[in-house]
């Protein structure tokens, strides 16, 4: 029955250079969801200050209208 035993094992996934890897700790889906709503809230914002901003100060930045505009209305890419 050896040689069975060591099939089965094989089977089982008790190999010698199996790994053993840590628990994988996940959060609720709502926290998840909260936290990116989070960020694209606080994304908008800055996006709505940096279009409120005035030539000079745009200028004082090192940035033109163009190019504060073209930030402002991109769209955000946030991780979850």
């Amino acid at each position: 029955m050896g040689a069975i035993d060591t099939i089965l094992n094989s089977m089982r996934g008790h190999h010698l250079n199996q790994t053993n890897h840590a628990p994988v700790k996940t959060r609720p889906v709502w926290l998840v969801v909260w936290r990116w709503y989070c960020r694209c809230i606080d994304f908008n914002r800055s996006r709505r200050q940096l279009r409120d901003l005035s030539d000079h100060e745009l200028a004082d930045i090192g940035i033109s209208r163009e190019q504060a505009m073209t930030e402002a209305d991109r769209w955000p890419k946030l991780k979850l």
